[in-house]
């Protein structure tokens, strides 16, 4: 599924797990790990469990954010959320090697149910958190691991920016090349990739700025930690009525030049060729699964 707003859930909370259930978010995460105290983690898990296994779910991918592997939280997080019913994914944090995928693959063929597992129709999948520079220079190795079951990688800004010694800034541009290089190992292996959170959740405008850049770098989606970011993550990321109609005018009129044996030609005064064609089709792409309408064009609209 595309997953464009990729919302956060507090484990330990139960007013804020409550308010989950009707979420518009195109994924929820109940989180075990940072927004849960030391002292809250047994709590955290055995409420999350009864929401994994309970009568009612969000009406986006359901998302478990276990503990990081080696932290002594993580073997009781797998054994509470993989047997459950509504779990679709597991969000690993600070993920830093291919053998990490592997073992979590491992832990889900011993303890998810057989129609969740490796080679089913519905495998459980995985969200790989990279957080730190290893991370980052591993992340290759990452992204080819895990076959069947990986399914995005996710930016963690804030604890990159504190393992690299970076100082995040308004404008982002100390973020430039981890963010690019992310998006870009994604791409190459077919995988989602989600932005960097707005730490700012009571500023919509710098939340538009940042997801609009986001999806101008090549991101698929973007975090949220608070209710209020989930519709301005989504007007960012999903297309515009212009821009779909536009790429619908761009399919129609490459089609049709290419019957006629033509190649590159000019549209509303730009030059058309094979790459601006297969962005316009990428587009369409974006608005079917968003369920968008994509409007029919006729030789007289180009």
């Amino acid at each position: 599924m595309v997953c464009y707003a990729h919302r956060t859930v507090p484990g330990s909370n139960p007013r804020m797990l409550e308010k989950s259930f009707s979420s518009p978010a195109d994924s929820v995460a109940y989180d075990l790990e940072d927004s849960v105290s030391p002292g809250k983690k047994a709590e955290a898990r055995n409420l999350v469990a009864g929401i994994l296994n309970g009568d009612r779910r969000p009406q986006g991918e359901v998302v478990a954010r276990i503990n990081a592997l080696g932290t002594g939280f993580e073997e009781k997080d797998l054994q509470a959320v993989l047997p459950t019913r509504h779990l679709e994914t597991i969000a690993l944090p600070k993920t830093q090697s291919a053998e990490h995928i592997s073992y979590l693959v491992s832990k889900i063929n011993e303890l998810a149910p057989p129609e969740k597992r490796s080679g089913s129709s519905r495998p459980i999948k995985i969200i790989a958190m990279i957080e730190s520079a290893r991370a980052m220079v591993e992340i290759e190795n990452i992204a080819r691991s895990g076959k069947g079951h990986l399914d995005a990688l996710l930016f963690a800004a804030e604890d990159y920016c504190a393992d690299v010694g970076l100082t995040r800034t308004p404008t982002r541009e100390e973020l430039l090349y981890p963010r690019s290089r992310l998006v870009t190992v994604a791409k190459a292996f077919g995988l989602q990739a989600l932005d960097l959170v707005c730490v700012n959740y009571k500023d919509p405008q710098a939340l538009r700025e940042e997801s609009e850049e986001g999806r101008r770098l090549g991101f698929d989606g973007k975090q949220a930690i608070h209710p209020n970011q989930v519709d301005i993550i989504h007007q960012s990321f999903s297309p515009s009525e212009e821009a779909v109609r536009k790429a619908a005018r761009v399919r129609f009129s490459f089609e049709h030049h290419d019957r006629a044996g033509k190649g590159a030609y000019t549209l509303d005064g730009s030059m058309i060729d094979a790459p601006l064609y297969k962005q316009a089709m990428k587009v369409l792409g974006k608005a079917r699964a968003a369920g968008l309408t994509i409007p029919r064009i006729r030789i007289e609209d180009i």
